[in-house]
């Protein structure tokens, strides 16, 4: 959460008054991270963990905001409403997405500003992934190559590939950033990567000549799937909360340096380019 959204409601005030705008020049609020260290917070936009760090406010310690966060075990082809259930609240909102197909490990939370820390690809906070392939190789890309090897659907050098960063096969030619791919069997891989583009895992798999036919996230950062049942959900120890402060460093907690930090930050994003064609595309 803002520290400035913090601040105002500890004096009373709206975030952007100058009385916030006061304490937070004079160096009056001071931050206690999880492992005990003080740092003077002067920049409204920055984050802070509720639940794992504290705030004070020339000297007087400011009480702990509201915050629900869930871990989700979506089921494929479920909703995450329906696994919340008595948990719910109208705040809630999804930090990240899966798609209808896929199940696994799904953050909710009623903090916009941890769902920005953990999405925001500058944090690199990674998610990982347990794969499960088709017997045969991905025909369009590697139609050439026959049936699969000794190594499986995938091409033997899959994990040097993917530490390397895959170029996918699309149109622009798009880069990944490292990612490990852990092969778990003949047709099961765990991939582990710290991006979130559109059907990453399954374009970045099927560039190494393998087709996902079932795909579950097992984790996101410190937080794990674990034991929790398909279509159940828990709250969010505090451990988990205290690993998900250390994982984002405080450096980038305030917004100009996510902003500065953000990979290809004057480039368009996958979303925007689709709606953009969308729009301009015409029905003849």
């Amino acid at each position: 959460m803002r520290v400035d959204y913090i601040l105002a409601t500890h004096l009373q005030c709206k975030p952007r008054s100058d009385r916030v705008k006061a304490a937070l020049a004079e160096g009056l609020v001071v931050l206690r991270d999880v492992d005990g260290g003080e740092h003077v917070i002067r920049d409204a936009t920055f984050q802070v963990v509720v639940g794992a760090e504290t705030l004070r406010c020339d000297g007087t310690e400011l009480k702990r905001p509201f915050q629900r966060l869930l871990a989700v075990h979506k089921e494929a082809d479920g909703s995450v409403e329906d696994a919340i259930g008595a948990l719910a609240h109208p705040d809630l909102g999804m930090i990240g997405r899966l798609d209808r197909d896929t199940s696994g490990l799904v953050l909710c939370g009623t903090d916009g500003g941890l769902q920005c820390l953990l999405a925001h690809p500058c944090s690199h906070v990674s998610k990982t992934y347990e794969v499960a392939l088709g017997p045969l190789r991905y025909a369009r890309v590697h139609a050439a190559e026959g049936p699969p090897s000794a190594t499986g659907p995938l091409d033997a050098d899959a994990e040097s590939k993917f530490e390397r960063g895959l170029v996918l096969d699309d149109r622009r030619g798009t880069k990944c950033a490292a990612a490990t791919l852990e092969r778990l069997g003949a047709l099961r891989v765990r991939v582990t990567l710290a991006e979130g583009m559109h059907h990453q895992v399954k374009r970045m798999v099927g560039a190494c000549g393998g087709a996902v036919v079932g795909l579950a996230r097992t984790a996101v950062g410190p937080v794990r799937l674990g034991t929790l049942a398909p279509g159940a959900a828990r709250p969010v120890t505090d451990e988990e909360l205290r690993a998900i402060a250390r994982a984002v460093p405080l450096r980038l907690r305030g917004g100009a340096a996510r902003k500065a930090h953000q990979p290809d930050a004057g480039r368009p994003c996958e979303r925007s380019i689709r709606a953009r064609k969308a729009k301009n595309r015409v029905v003849v």
